[in-house]
């Protein structure tokens, strides 16, 4: 019975360990990205729709989020207003709807920040293109320093979302003309973006330390009913 106990014992600092693996997606802090319907950020704290993006200059900032771009602010004749380009914005994206943001040019892209500097850990965003098929291309960084990058290809646009449990405090989004393209020209465009927090890493190991308590307490009856 104490060989059991011990085990017991022993077993709460490894679910403590699971769990923060399971709030960070992996043993080490490393970008997640998964492409959704725009429900993996569950908590927003920010979000930005562009509804006044009718003539926006770079450093356009909205609910707390700052967004700047590289490349041409008049993207072929569009401008940056959706409504002035197509008469169906979802042609870019279902997720699309009214003004969006926009830009093209050599490896041109659009920059996602919160206006105050800080990290943030989860954020999601239409991902559309110029082009008829949406090839999209994300970096991540924090402190200046990249820390991921990724592809995404889809017959039209998509919801991306990055999650990192390290944080980042920016977000780099490009489209290029074909796939896994890492440079070229780039005709990115982004609406419904929301930034939010993880899930609280407390509540979870809260739960898995009462879960070893009950089992070390389980096992010390067992013991002095022996």
């Amino acid at each position: 019975m104490k060989t059991t106990l011990q085990r017991a014992l022993a077993s709460v600092p490894a679910m403590a360990a699971a769990a923060a693996m399971l709030l960070s997606g992996s043993a080490g802090a490393a970008v997640i990205a998964t492409l959704g319907s725009g429900t993996a950020v569950k908590t927003v704290t920010n979000a930005a729709h562009f509804a006044l993006n009718t003539a926006m200059a770079s450093g356009y900032v909205e609910d707390g989020l700052l967004f700047s771009y590289t490349g041409s602010a008049n993207n072929n004749g569009c401008g940056y207003a959706g409504v002035d380009c197509y008469g169906a914005p979802s042609d870019l994206s279902p997720a699309f709807s009214g003004n969006y943001m926009a830009s093209s040019g050599n490896n041109a892209y659009i920059s996602i920040r919160l206006a105050s500097g800080l990290d943030f850990y989860k954020v999601e965003f239409a991902a559309g293109s110029s082009y008829l098929n949406l090839n999209g291309y994300w970096k991540t960084f924090n402190d200046s320093v990249q820390t991921g990058a990724g592809n995404i290809s889809q017959p039209r646009g998509a919801v991306l979302a990055l999650a990192d449990a390290a944080g980042f405090d920016e977000v780099r989004y490009y489209a290029f003309s074909t796939a896994n393209r890492q440079s070229g020209f780039s005709g990115a465009a982004i609406d419904e973006v929301r930034v939010g927090v993880p899930e609280p890493a407390s509540v979870l190991l809260v739960a898995v330390g009462l879960f070893g308590l009950t089992a070390v307490r389980r096992q010390r009856t067992a013991v002095e009913a022996d």
